[in-house]
Parts: structure tokens; sequence; C-alpha cells
């Protein structure tokens, strides 16, 4: 076989093979390819997923929210959950965004319901973050049950249960409030706010609280049931608050004279422009105010049932009070010194920024009341109004001026006063009193005497006093000793002492006390009913010794004991005496009188430059009758002039004695008039006897017409 059939053969035995091995495989079972790679599942439960989910709403030709996803899933009751979501929203001008790690839709696509680091910003500035959020596509409401952090501007916050309105940009919180809004300068302190819940209304421009509320304000502490404010400066400034239920504004820290502390029913407060600081307060309804005392003191109290307060520019120091209705003012007294508190039912106060309250009148049934100190004191005026001057800050009250039906009583024993006026200096204790036009005059009155004059002067308690007369005079009554009193006090002794004794004049100065004095000045006049009496420039009486003592041109009139001569019976007749001057010395029971004295009685008419009646233990009985220098005594039928005349009642004998000169002694008798003179004379008025001693000579003259005429001297 040849070479090229050789070949041939073996190329169709590879055609060949090939052939049968082409038929075979075309020929045989094929086997099953392998499956495809699986997409992972984020939840089985749903229908549809994918990935870059983008939603939008429209209202009219704009689009009011817009959804986007990193993954949407969608279930067969027509919800949808969307992962890494953000939804932003445009209402009323602002642009409002949402996100969160995942969010539901409701199967009308209007309701989102937000899960995992939720965080909500709006193009305003607020921005918030909570655990979860629901989202009201139709309300434009956002809410989160759990607990919410929020911040805008200067104002943050966080509590529970939060929700906000983007069509009235309203932020609520149901529980656990707490709300800051920082100071307007570097360095100024937050506003501290914690309640219940909360509203804070941007929009609105307020911000409400319930609920335990408490702010810390600057300086201030504030709680109260419930608060209501005014938000100015896009919401970052507190204008005003209103505080109500138990409300209550502290002041921890506040100086001597400022504002420590207001409570009332509500509170309204409003701020100065731009600024924490407290311009203005109304308390209504059981309003209490409290001013910081100096160091150590109490603070000084205020009650009414509605008070209005202005602030200086520091927001403690008061410059303006006004309060109606059930006021009360209590200051606490200093060390040894009487608490004081006036009741009205209305204030008005009023004073200057650098000085706090100034001045302040009460009106409408005042009471003015001091209590306590040392010695203690329990006494009260009241008055129709009450103008007071005061230390800044109702620290204390200065001066008091009460006006209309004034009243001072003293329960400890001072005086007691009526006036129309009456002017109180308080830290000297000196009281000034007067009448009114037309009226009555002041009227005081203590356990030693009762005055009426148309001005007083005195100290609070009475003890010493200076009264003037006006067109009326002075007209004092001196009181007797109380039954079982043991001070041993005495009317005038020349009168009766268990009766007062009356006294006018023109000025009265009274020192009061166990040893008083009391001095009667122009045209005094002193007495005791009919039977005592007086007359004087000026009487002065002392009460430790019963003496009185009257100077200028005196005229006295008493009635006085002594034995008729004539019937040998006693009697009691009426004695006048005169002169410049009358001392009664109670001690010794002398009346003496001098210069140019003259005295009036049953023993005849004495006078001389100076003459000494002795009374006898009864205050009438004349046991001795003295007199000195050009001295006359004229009886019925005698007349006797020389220069030293006594008189004893027990032996009823007239010496009359001679300085430098003789005695004489004048008589009428039915033979004519009989002349006796000598050195000393002596007459006997039982027996009518006359003893002449110096010279043994008697003249006598008689004549039918001359009488017996005294010789000049």
């Amino acid at each position: 076989m040849l070479t090229w059939q050789k070949r041939a053969r073996l190329a169709v035995l590879v055609v060949a093979v090939g052939v049968i091995l082409a038929v075979f495989a075309t020929t045989r079972r094929r086997e099953q390819p392998p499956p495809p790679a699986s997409v992972p599942r984020v939840d089985p439960a749903a229908v549809i997923e994918s990935s870059g989910a983008f939603l939008v709403q429209v209202k009219g030709e704009r689009e009011t929210v817009t959804i986007r996803a990193a993954k949407q899933l969608s279930y067969p009751d027509g919800s949808t959950r969307l992962l890494g979501v953000t939804v932003t929203s445009q209402r009323q001008g602002k642009t409002f965004v949402a996100t969160g790690e995942e969010a539901r839709v409701g199967e009308n696509q209007t309701n989102l319901d937000m899960k995992g680091n939720v965080r909500m910003t709006a193009s305003d500035g607020l921005a918030a973050s909570a655990d979860s959020a629901t989202y009201s596509q139709t309300e434009g409401i956002v809410r989160a049950p759990g607990p919410v952090t929020f911040k805008r501007g200067r104002m943050s916050g966080r509590g529970v249960d939060f929700s906000y309105d983007e069509n009235r940009d309203l932020i609520g919180l149901s529980d656990n409030t707490n709300v800051k809004i920082g100071g307007e300068k570097k360095g100024d302190d937050p506003t501290d706010i914690t309640a219940g819940s909360a509203v804070l209304a941007r929009q609105d421009q307020f911000v409400s609280f319930e609920r335990s509320v408490h702010i810390l304000h600057g300086t201030q502490v504030i709680t109260a049931d419930a608060a209501l404010g005014d938000l100015t400066d896009g919401g970052n400034h507190l204008s005003g608050l209103e505080l109500s239920g138990s409300a209550r504004i502290e002041t921890p820290n506040a100086r001597a004279g400022e504002l420590k502390l207001m409570s009332g029913d509500v509170i309204n407060l409003t701020y100065y422009e731009n600024s924490q600081v407290l311009q203005r307060a109304v308390v209504t309804g059981n309003s209490s105010l409290q001013i910081a005392g100096e160091r150590g003191t109490p603070e000084r109290v205020l009650h009414a049932q509605n008070v209005e307060i202005g602030m200086a520019p520091d927001g403690t120091t008061v410059t303006s009070l006004n309060g109606r209705d059930q006021v009360v003012l209590d200051l606490p007294g200093g060390k040894g010194q009487p608490s004081k508190s006036v009741r009205s039912n209305v204030l008005v106060a009023s004073g200057a920024a650098g000085t706090g309250l100034t001045s302040a009148v009460f009106t409408e049934a005042v009471e003015y009341r001091e209590t306590g100190g040392m010695p203690p004191v329990k006494r009260e005026v009241t008055s129709r109004t009450l103008t007071t001057a005061l230390n800044g800050g109702l620290g204390d009250i200065r001066e008091a001026v009460f006006a209309g039906s004034v009243r001072l009583r003293d329960e400890n024993g001072g005086a007691a006063a009526n006036a129309a006026n009456m002017r109180y200096d308080i830290p000297t204790g000196q009281v000034e009193l007067t009448g009114s036009p037309g009226g009555g005059v002041p009227r005081v009155v203590n356990d030693q005497i009762a005055v009426d004059a148309a001005r007083v002067e005195m100290t609070i308690e009475g003890s010493k006093m200076k009264a003037t007369g006006g067109p009326t005079p002075v007209r004092t009554v001196l009181l007797p000793p109380k039954a079982g009193a043991k001070d041993a006090r005495r009317t005038p002794g020349i009168m009766q002492q268990d009766r007062p004794v009356n006294v006018s004049s023109r000025e009265l100065i009274y020192a009061g006390g166990e040893h008083s004095t009391a001095e009667f000045i122009g045209a005094a006049a002193l007495w005791q009913d009919a039977e005592t009496r007086i007359n004087g420039e000026k009487i002065l009486v002392d009460s430790k010794t019963g003496n009185v003592n009257a100077q200028g041109s005196v005229i006295s009139l008493m009635f006085v004991q002594d034995t008729n001569p004539t019937t040998n019976v006693r009697e009691t007749t009426r004695s006048t005496g005169q002169g410049q001057q009358m001392l009664y010395d109670d001690a010794l029971r002398t009346l003496t009188y001098t210069t140019k004295a003259r005295v009036v009685g049953p023993q005849g008419d004495l006078t001389g430059e100076n003459i000494v009646l002795t009374l006898g233990a009864n205050g009438q009985d004349v046991e001795r009758l003295e007199a000195k220098e050009n001295v006359t005594l004229k009886e019925a039928d005698r007349t006797t002039i020389g220069d030293h005349l006594t008189y004893v009642a027990a032996t009823a004998e007239y010496n009359m004695a001679g300085k430098g000169r003789l005695v004489r002694m004048l008589r009428t008798t039915p033979e004519g008039c009989r002349k006796s003179e000598g050195s000393l004379l002596t007459f006997s008025r039982a027996t009518d006897t006359l003893r002449i001693e110096g010279r043994d000579e008697t003249r006598t003259h008689s004549s039918s017409d001359a009488g017996c005429t005294p010789p000049k001297s």
C-alpha cells in the first residue's frame, strides 16, 4: 500500500471518531446548571425592597415634603419602611429637616414613624434630637414620646413627650421639662426653668409652664404652680412673666433695703427691655413682700391683697410701691427698740433709684402700733391717713404724720391723746399734736395730768410736754393720785388731795414721772372748785413736794378757819392774797407773799413787803401770820403801822415792832381817834387789850370830822 493511501486511511479514521464523539455528545442526558447567587433581604415580610428611594409630596405646583432613604421596603398592608431616611418639609417660608435610622410610612403616605437617632432641624436655627418621633405631613407636627433635647438661639432645653408644630412654630413638652434661656451678654447667667410641662411658642411670642414651676432668673429664685412668659427678640428674651398659684420670687442675697421676697396668688413681672432686670411687678391675692434688713436684723414685711411694685434699673431696689386691701407693714425693731406695724386699706410709697423708698402714705382706717423694746411698750395710733418719711427701702420709719381723728393709746400707762393731726419723730420719740381750723383742740391725758391745747409737743409716752394755746388758752387738769397708788405724787398741797385741780394758761411746760413738775406761763390761773384759786403770770407746781410757786401780779383766794373774837366761834372765811410772788411750802405749810404783798382775811387787811401765813394740818386753820417791812394792818376799828408783825392764833395776839421808828396804832373809839405809839405793840384779840413797850406814853386826839386817818410815814 502506498504511503499516500496510508495517510488517507488515517485521516478518515480521525474524522469518523470525531463524528462519533459529536453524536454521543448531542444525544446523552443534559446536566442542571448551578443556581444564580441570592440577593440579601432586609425584611422577609416585605414584598418589595429597593435602594435609593425618593418620594415627593406636591401641593399645587410646589413641593411641600420630600423623603429620601437609602432603602425602601413595601409591605402587603400598603405601608412603607424607609432606612437611612431624611424628611424635608417646606412650611411658612421655613425649611424643616428630620433624619433618622428608619421610618415607617403609613398607607396614605402622610404619617411617618421615625426611630433611631432622630434629629430635627429648622432653617430658623431649631435643632432637636430624640430616640424616636412621628411626623404628620397633614398637620405638620412632629411628636417624640420619649426624652428629647432641643436648642434654638439662646434657648435650649430637654423634656419628655415632645411635640413641634411647624405651622405655628410651637414646641410642647409634657413632662420633666427643663428650659434655659442664655444671657444677653457673655458671662450672664442663663434663665433656668424646670417644670412638669411647657409650651414654647416662638411665633406667638410666649412660653408657658405648668406643674411645680421653678425658675432661676439672674439673682432671683421663682416658683409657682404655673407660669406664662412673653418673648421678644425672636424668642430669645423674656420680657414679661405671669406666675399663678402659690407664686414666689426670692432674691436670697438681697442687700439692705432691697426686695428679698415677694409672694401671692398671681404675680405679673415686666422686665427692662432686652435684659433680665425686673422693672415692675404686680402681685394679686394674698400678697407678701420682704425687704432685706441690715446685717443681723429681720426683714421688713408687707402684706396686702394686691401690690404693685416699681423697681430701679438694678432690679432689686424698690422705687414705688402701691398696696390695696388689708395692708399690713411689719417693721422689726433693732436692739432694744420696739417693733412697729402699720395697717390700712391703701398704701402709696415712692422713692428713687439711689435711695429706695423714702416716703409712704397709708390711707383708710390707719392703725400704727409699737410693741416690745426695752423698756417694753405697747402703744397704738389710729387716724384716717398716715404719711411717713422712710429710711431707704422701708428700712425704718423716720417720721410719721397722722391726720384726721388721731387717737394715741398706751396700754403700759403712757399718755393717751386725741388730735386732728399728730407728727411723730420716731428716733427722738418727740410728738407734736395740733388741731384743725374750726375743730377741737388736741387733748392729752396720762395718770397725772389732762391737757387741752391748740398745740402740744411731748414725748411719745407723755412724760415731758409743752403745750401752747391759740385763740383759747391751755386747759389743764391736775389729777389726784388714784386710791391705793404707791407713788408719792401730790396735787398742790394747798388744795384738797382727793379732788382734781384746774389750770388755765397760755403755755404749759410739764415734766412727768414720780417727781413731776408743771409750769404754767402767761395769764395763769389755778383753782379747785370755787374754794381755792391762784392767779399769776407764771405758776409752778411740784408734785414731789406739793409746793406751789406763783409769780407776776399774783392774786390768791382761799378759805381759812379762824376764831371769831366776838363770838369765840371758829368760822370759815375767805382770804385773799396778793404780791409779785407767792410761794406755798407744803412741808412747812407756809404761804408766802413777797413784793407789795397784801392779805385780806379774818385777821384784817394786811400789807407789807413780805407776808407769811402758816396753816394748820387741815390746810385751812391760820396758825401764824407774819409780815415784814412797811407793814400795815387794817381792822374794823383799828389801823396798826410798823415794820414787823406776828400773829399767833393759839394766843390770839398780835405783836408789831418797828425798825428805826415807832409803831403806831390808830383806834376809833366813842371818844374819838386814839393813837398809840411805841417800839413794840402787843394786842390781844381775845381780851381786846393793848400793851405798849418802849415808851410809857399815850396820847389821845379827838376829832369830829377828820376821823382816824393814819399819818403818812
